[in-house]
């Protein structure tokens, strides 16, 4: 297994490995490497455009060391006795508003990172490790707080009587252990990188990346992308995931820790023991310096593996950017293999009128899939029996003895913040993975099915095409035949939401450049039998106007077009 350092800090997040030691008393904290790192990068970080206060502590001490060793003071003595009879910190002490101040920040300082921890699985079973994880990381908040109130309390003089159980530990937790994949030559570069076995979140967790929208389209490259790795491998990770039916092996820098960790929220984490015996279909290297092969995928014929390869310039600092070449590697081996790859939301839907009904909506980023189906489950609480979501953005549709079914690919959900209902994120909050909830284009993954479910071939009873931009009524039309249908499908029309770098009216190949646009030929054979046989089977086949990017009616538009749906759901068999 790799060596990962017992401590390591860059601007934005800050690991731990807790297999080498772990800090499980105050002092025990104080007298870290790691606690060293953090006050002298907070030191740094204290410059002319600070609080007086804070400039005023700056310049009486010394340097990170005494500053620990004030600390330490301070949780064993009383503030009094301690600028009593200490010469050499009397100057800092007698400020004590002033060093409150500078504490407080301090505190804020070390909360505001991106917080994770790792152990490296030994010779323990995986529940003995988990067990130990979630203890480990317990203690660790309990003592960082601990030490937190202990402090503030003795340098204010004045007693808690509000405590606030704030998230003062590690944001996410991980057990590691030795890769199971004996791998073909040309993949030795990825030799001796650990692979994630459990994931521990502490919800909701707040993550942050450089870019807030993802661009261009991923394009196949004719030579295999990985051939001049060179990766440090402690400096890396892999995460295996179930894409649908497939293997993924997710390979990422530690830059890019929060959209690594972010994938359980969103896919189906592959156990040790499926993935033992068993060779990838896709693997996904994000994070490395080489960007010859920049968003590039390939085919490796000879292993039959979909090869997928992002870099580390900050303009792919974005969890689009691992969410979507996963799809697209997924999506190029469904067509690869007959299967008609469909960019958008499905739910199973059962009334309580009796009716059940499989309701698919196809359409572009911020066509207002996921956001009607959620208007209908708000609308719909008294009707609805149940609703199952099967996908909430990639599924495929598969022809077996000549009927239609479809499967899914993803058990979460990766939306918008400002489509969803008011609030309704919130009520979610203590399963919520938010990135970066501060700018446009804020988003929350949360997880919304179960494997089992997305992977339970569903019938196809309604699909439609969401429209976006289109101001006219009714909500919903139904199409006529094939050829109308496909015109519109085949198109991929919509209005650009700011989820991607486009603008205005753009269109593109069956709504999906993850895997059909570079793919166009065959995805188009697939569509002209997929939609003859819905269309024979009598499936309603119809266009949704959801108008969310119509100015002035983002949400009335998609509680009318979820309202029409809901109609349309509870008429019954006779659509």
């Amino acid at each position: 297994m790799a060596v990962i350092k017992p401590f390591h800090m860059t601007d934005k997040s800050i690991v731990i490995n807790l297999s080498l030691s772990v800090c499980d008393t105050e002092l025990k904290i104080l007298e870290s490497d790691g606690v060293l790192q953090v006050f002298r990068k907070y030191l740094a970080s204290i410059d002319d455009s600070s609080r007086d206060e804070l400039l005023l502590i700056k310049r009486l001490l010394k340097d990170e060391r005494q500053l620990v060793d004030i600390y330490k003071l301070l949780f064993t003595f009383p503030y009094q006795d301690i600028l009593k009879n200490t010469e050499e910190i009397r100057d800092v002490l007698t400020q004590r508003e002033a060093f409150y101040r500078f504490t407080e920040e301090l505190y804020d300082f070390w909360r505001h990172f991106e917080r994770y921890g790792i152990i490296q699985k030994k010779l323990r079973s995986l529940d003995q490790d988990n067990e130990s994880l979630i203890e480990v990381t317990e203690i660790l908040t309990k003592k960082i707080l601990a030490l937190y109130r202990k402090v503030t309390k003795n340098i204010s003089g004045k007693a808690i009587h509000v405590y606030r159980q704030t998230p003062a530990g590690l944001n996410a937790g991980l057990i590691v252990s030795k890769h199971p994949w004996k791998m073909p030559s040309l993949y030795q570069g990825l030799e001796g990188i650990d692979v994630i076995d459990t994931v521990m979140l502490r919800t909701p967790f707040i993550g942050h990346s450089v870019m807030n929208t993802r661009s261009g389209v991923f394009q196949e490259s004719k030579e295999f992308p990985l051939q001049h790795l060179h990766l440090t491998a402690r400096h890396w990770l892999c995460y295996p995931v179930k894409v649908g039916s497939l293997l993924a092996y997710v390979y990422f820098h530690r830059s890019y820790l929060s959209h690594g960790v972010a994938l359980s929220n969103l896919f189906e984490p592959a156990l040790y023991k499926e993935i033992q015996h068993r060779s990838p279909n896709l693997v996904y290297v994000y994070g490395d310096t080489i960007e010859t092969y920049d968003n590039t995928y390939y085919h490796d014929e000879e292993h039959d593996i979909y090869v997928g390869y992002v870099s580390r310039n900050p303009k792919n600092d974005y969890f689009g950017y691992m969410k979507k070449m996963l799809l697209t590697l997924h999506n190029v081996w469904m067509i690869d293999h007959g299967r008609l790859p469909i960019h958008g939301a499905m739910v199973e839907i059962q009334m309580k009128s009796g009716t059940k009904k499989c309701v698919t909506i196809i359409g572009d980023s911020g066509a207002g899939k996921s956001e009607t189906l959620e208007a209908l489950r708000f609308l719909a609480k008294d009707r609805i029996k149940s609703l199952s979501t099967v996908y909430d953005d990639m599924g495929v549709f598969q022809l077996e003895n000549g009927k239609i079914s479809s499967v899914g690919t993803e058990i979460g959900a990766f939306i918008r913040l400002d489509d969803l209902e008011n609030g309704y994120a919130y009520k979610e909050i203590d399963r919520a993975f938010f990135l970066n909830p501060e700018r446009t284009n804020a988003r929350v993954i949360l997880p919304v099915s179960t494997y089992e479910t997305i992977m339970r071939a569903h019938s196809v009873d309604i699909c439609l095409y969401a429209n976006n931009y289109d101001d006219q009524s009714p909500s919903i039309r139904r199409f006529d035949g094939v050829e109308d249908a496909l015109s519109v499908f085949r198109e991929g029309k919509r209005k650009a939401k700011g989820t991607t770098s486009e603008m205005g009216i753009v269109t593109s190949f069956f709504a999906n450049p993850f895997g059909c646009v570079q793919r166009q030929k065959d995805t188009e054979v697939l569509l002209q039998s997929m939609f003859t046989s819905l269309f024979q089977e009598g499936t309603y086949v119809g266009e949704l106007r959801t108008k969310l990017a119509v100015t002035g009616k983002e949400h009335e538009g998609v509680l009318a077009a979820a309202q029409s749906l809901l109609e349309l759901i509870d008429e019954g068999d006779d659509l």
